[in-house]
């Protein structure tokens, strides 16, 4: 068969799911894949990215015209969600999409294959009709009415409205009518659904919008060969003050976007671990470093000294500081399948974070980290503990390591995509 001609969409190449879209764009076309990436924002010197800026029109009229059509679009958006002033601050979607200057019209491909769409980039009404579209989800959004991270509600799986997240007791709200939008427009479309995670997986079958689809789990992959276990030698220089610490205490690391602010980062509840341990006598094993923050707004209430070195966007930096720390705890409230916890383990750092989502996909309990139960910052604590305490000879570094090169490289997850891609083009 000729190789499968592959465009994959997504918002940007920031973000996790940003970066698990470009590592399966590299892998498969590492494979043969004809793969290019459609941005709606970013700049790259890789050939294979085009950005929606390419295609946009270079006439002054027509940009005043997307002007004031953007303007009276973000009114009819600010208008639909002010009815819903008591709404959570949680992460919530519409449709509106932006202009994609026929984009998915232009590019010649045999497959689309969707990431991340969201902050005003695909309307899903502007995708094709009679190709082949494999979607891979990043969070519950293509599911769900309006939100990207469902918690406890199941709603999803009727349709929506009297939305917990909206406080609407109607039936017929502003998610129910994106349910509704989204059926009618999934009707048409040859969806293939790809889960990184079994959990999100099991969702999307058990969902009344995805349900009647197929489900493939492929998880996310990872260059082994840039995420690895580094000599002291390698560590950047960056880190020296870290590792100097590094000598003498145990490092836990955190971190995320908006580490400390985004409450599903569960920074909240590492505190109250710390709280734990240092009113058990361990306050004085370790140190915390916290990157993607500079600061917390929260209440510290704890002596155990905090490093915040802000933004890390620099790979090698970033895998320094994986191989300094003797734990990387992820407390998240929501996880799909955490970049972060497989970065870790592919450095060798063992992982403690709560049993949510996809993380039991990846950390194996007491074998490379472990477990804790959901919400149970005692439990977690503990098992930062149980993490300084049994890594004795590397045991757990190595069996993490050996779990991401047998089940999360780029030839063990992309042969499977490029397979995915041969099946639904036959099809």
């Amino acid at each position: 068969m000729q190789n499968a001609k592959v465009l994959s969409v997504c918002t940007s190449l920031g973000g996790g799911a940003g970066r698990a879209a470009y590592r399966i764009h590299q892998g498969v076309r590492g494979l043969g894949v004809d793969s290019r990436m459609l941005l709606k924002d970013g700049r790259s010197n890789d050939p294979s990215i085009l950005t929606l800026e390419g295609f946009a029109p270079n006439n002054p009229l027509y940009k005043a015209f997307d002007w004031t059509r953007n303007k009276c679009k973000n009114k009819i958006q600010h208008y639909r969600w002010n009815q819903y002033p008591d709404r959570d601050k949680v992460f919530m979607s519409d449709l509106r999409g932006t202009d994609l200057h026929g984009a998915l019209r232009k590019l010649d491909y045999d497959v689309l294959h969707l990431h991340w769409i969201n902050l005003r980039y695909v309307h899903i009404k502007d995708l094709p009709k009679g190709k082949p579209i494999v979607w891979t989800l990043h969070d519950s959004w293509p599911f769900c009415g309006v939100c990207h991270y469902f918690f406890e509600c199941e709603r999803y799986k009727q349709q929506c409205g009297s939305c917990p997240f909206l406080h609407s007791d109607k039936a017929d709200d502003l998610s129910h009518k994106v349910w509704q939008e989204k059926s009618e427009i999934y009707k048409d479309l040859d969806l293939h659904i790809v889960s990184p995670s079994r959990w999100l997986g099991d969702c999307a079958k058990r969902s009344s919008l995805l349900g009647r689809f197929p489900v493939t789990v492929i998880p996310n992959c990872l260059d082994v060969n840039a995420f690895r276990p580094l000599d002291e030698k390698e560590i950047s220089p960056r880190w020296k003050k870290l590792m100097a610490i590094g000598r003498n205490k145990h490092l836990a690391l955190f971190g995320a976007n908006n580490a400390t602010q985004d409450k599903i980062k569960g920074f909240s509840y590492l505190i109250s671990a710390l709280k734990h341990l240092e009113q058990t006598g361990h306050g004085d094993d370790f140190e915390l470093v916290v990157f993607g923050a500079s600061e917390s707004e929260l209440s510290m209430d704890v002596n155990i000294p905090i490093h915040y070195v802000g933004y890390v966007g620099n790979t090698d930096e970033l895998v320094s500081l994986y191989n300094l720390a003797s734990v990387m705890v992820v407390p998240s409230l929501t996880e799909n399948l955490s970049c972060a916890i497989m970065e870790s383990l592919s450095c060798g750092t063992p992982v403690a974070g709560f049993d949510i989502g996809g993380n039991g996909d990846m950390i194996e309990h007491k074998t490379n980290g472990y477990l804790a139960k959901e919400k149970d910052d005692a439990d977690l604590a503990q098992g930062i503990l149980w993490c300084l305490e049994n890594n004795a000879n590397n045991r757990l570094g190595k069996a993490a390591r050996e779990k991401v090169l047998r089940e999360y490289s780029f030839d063990a997850v992309c042969r499977q995509y490029k397979a995915l891609y041969e099946k639904v083009i036959k099809q």
